[in-house]
C-alpha cells in the first residue's frame, strides 16, 4: 500500500487541519462514525474525525462481535427492523472478509421459547433474509444435558468488531479524510461563518480548533454528553444499557457452533460463540447511567457462569481468563433494555447531526441516512447507493511484518491499541496476548510510537 497512515503521519494532519474550515466534523471514531466518514470522504468532502480515545476503544470494541437480524427482536414485533438487519447481514457477509457465517444451535428445553413458537420465528427469520427454509428439529442426543430436549439450527454471522471499525477508518483515509484517535471534542461555539470546535490532543495535551460546516455528533454512548456540550436536548432521552462478555478457555465449552440459549435465572437470552482458542459467553443487559461504567462486578460474572455452567458443569468461576463490556446506545421507550428497539435515528438541529442507538450490524444504513441528510445542508448531491464500501484489506504476514504493517497503516498511538483493537490478542488468546507481546513492543520501539 502505498500511503501512510500512522503515529506520524496523525501529528502532520493535525498541522494541517489546526484553525482551518472543513466540510464535516465527526465527533466519534466507533462504528458510525467509521461508517459516515467513509461515505463522505468517498463523496469527496473535507471530513475530520476525532475520537477521543482509540478508534473503537468504546462500544464498537465490546460488543458480541455478532453481525445478525435480531431473533429476538420477531417476538417484540420488530419485523421490518429484522428484515433490515438480515439484509445488512447478508451484504457484509457477501462483501467483506472480516463478516463471517456461523451455525448457531438455539436450545430447546423448559426455559426456552415453545418449540413450534421456535420453528415459526426462524422460519420467518429465514424468510426475511431471502431464504425459504422450514426449520428442522433435531433431537438431542448426549451433545447437551438431559435436560435440553433438541436444538434447531439457523445461521447468522460473526465479525472482529474492532478491525471492521478500523477498516472504515482506513479507508476513509485512503479517499482523504482527516481521522484523529486521541482527539476529544471539548469546545463548541457558532460563528457568523458557521462553527468553531475545539480539539485536544490527548498525547500532547496542546488544543487546537477547526471550522466546520456540519458536525455529526457519532459519539455512541456518549452522544448525550456532546449534545449538552452543544446546548442540544435530547427530548427522548439516551438510554444506555451494559453489556457484559467473559472469556474462557475453548477446552471448557467444547462447541464448533454458537449456541443460544435462554438462561434458567431469568430466560434472558444468551450466547456462547467459539473463537479459537477461547469462547466468548453473554451478555447481561442491565441500564447504566454513564456511558464510562466498564466496572464488572461479582455478580455479574456470576450470573452468566451460573447460566453457563447449568449446559456445561465443567465450567467455574476460576476458568475465567478475562471479560469485556460495551454500553449499548438505545434511543427509545421502555423499562426494560432488552425490549427498546436496536434501531436508530439521525436528528438534525441546525447544523449537527446526532446518530441515536443502532447497531453495528446496521451500521452502513446509518451511514447513508446521515449522508443523505449532509447533502441537503450543504446543498449538493451525495452518492449514496452501494456505500460505504472497505476497501482497505490487510495482507497475510509473518507476526512480526504484520504489526509492522498495522503501525503504519492503522494507526495506532500506544502498544495497547495493537495489543486490543489492531490485534485483539487481550481477549481471543489463552494467555491475553502475552506471547506476542515482545514481539509487539519490539516493532513500536523500533516505529518510534508512544509506548505507554
Amino acid at each position: 500500500m502505498d500511503f501512510e497512515f500512522s503515529y506520524k503521519t496523525r501529528t502532520s494532519d493535525i498541522e494541517k487541519i489546526k484553525g482551518n474550515p472543513c466540510d464535516v466534523l465527526i465527533v466519534g471514531g466507533g462504528i458510525t462514525g467509521a461508517g459516515a466518514a467513509n461515505i463522505l470522504a468517498a463523496n469527496g468532502l473535507k471530513v475530520v474525525l476525532a475520537e477521543k480515545g482509540d478508534f473503537a476503544s468504546g462500544t464498537s470494541s465490546g460488543s458480541s462481535k455478532l453481525i445478525h437480524g435480531g431473533l429476538r427482536y420477531l417476538a417484540q414485533g420488530e419485523i421490518m427492523e429484522v428484515r433490515s438487519l438480515l439484509k445488512e447481514r447478508n451484504y457484509l457477509t457477501a462483501n467483506t472478509e472480516i463478516v463471517k457465517p456461523m451455525d448457531f444451535h438455539i436450545l430447546v428445553d423448559q426455559y426456552s421459547w415453545r418449540k413450534g413458537t421456535l420453528r415459526f420465528g426462524l422460519y420467518l427469520y429465514n424468510l426475511l433474509s431471502g431464504k425459504f427454509s422450514i426449520p428442522r428439529f433435531r433431537e438431542n442426543h448426549g451433545l447437551y444435558p438431559e435436560s435440553v430436549k433438541g436444538y434447531f439450527v439457523y445461521n447468522d454471522s460473526y465479525t472482529d468488531d474492532s478491525l471492521l471499525v478500523i477498516s472504515n477508518i482506513v479507508t476513509a483515509k485512503m479517499h482523504g479524510a482527516v481521522c484523529l484517535n486521541y482527539v476529544e471534542a471539548v469546545d463548541f461555539s457558532t460563528r457568523d461563518s458557521g462553527s468553531e470546535v475545539t480539539l485536544l490532543d490527548h498525547t500532547t495535551g496542546k488544543k487546537f480548533s477547526v471550522e466546520p460546516e456540519v458536525i455529526i455528533n457519532a459519539a455512541g454512548p456518549w452522544a448525550g454528553e456532546i449534545s449538552s456540550k452543544l446546548n442540544l436536548k435530547l427530548e427522548h432521552g439516551l438510554k444506555l444499557s451494559k453489556g457484559i462478555h467473559l472469556v474462557v478457555p475453548a477446552d471448557k465449552i467444547p462447541v464448533k457452533n454458537a449456541i443460544a440459549f435462554r438462561t434458567y435465572i431469568d430466560k434472558r437470552q444468551m450466547f456462547i460463540i467459539p473463537r479459537g482458542e477461547v469462547v466468548h459467553i453473554g451478555t447481561t443487559d442491565t441500564f447504566t447511567n454513564e456511558p464510562d461504567d466498564f466496572n464488572i462486578t461479582d455478580e455479574d460474572v456470576d450470573y452468566i457462569v451460573k447460566s453457563v455452567s447449568h449446559l456445561f458443569p465443567a465450567l467455574r468461576k476460576e476458568d475465567v481468563i478475562t471479560s469485556f463490556c460495551g454500553i449499548r446506545p438505545l434511543f427509545g421507550e421502555g423499562n426494560d433494555p432488552g425490549s427498546v428497539t436496536r434501531d436508530f435515528e439521525v436528528r438534525m438541529r441546525g447544523n449537527v447531526l446526532s446518530i441515536l442507538g443502532g447497531k453495528i450490524t446496521n451500521y452502513r444504513t446509518a451511514s447513508q441516512d446521515t449522508a443523505l441528510k449532509v447533502s441537503e445542508m450543504l446543498g449538493m448531491k451525495l452518492k449514496v447507493k452501494g456505500l460505504p464500501v472497505i476497501e482497505y484489506r490487510r495482507p497475510d504476514l509473518s507476526l512480526p511484518e504484520r504489526i509492522e504493517y498495522e503501525i503504519y497503516h492503522e494507526c495506532p498511538v500506544y502498544t495497547e491499541d495493537i495489543m486490543r483493537r489492531r490485534e485483539a490478542a487481550r481477549i481471543y488468546t489463552l494467555d491475553m496476548g502475552k506471547s506476542i507481546e515482545p514481539v509487539v513492543r519490539e516493532q513500536v520501539q523500533k516505529a518510534g510510537m508512544l509506548k505507554g
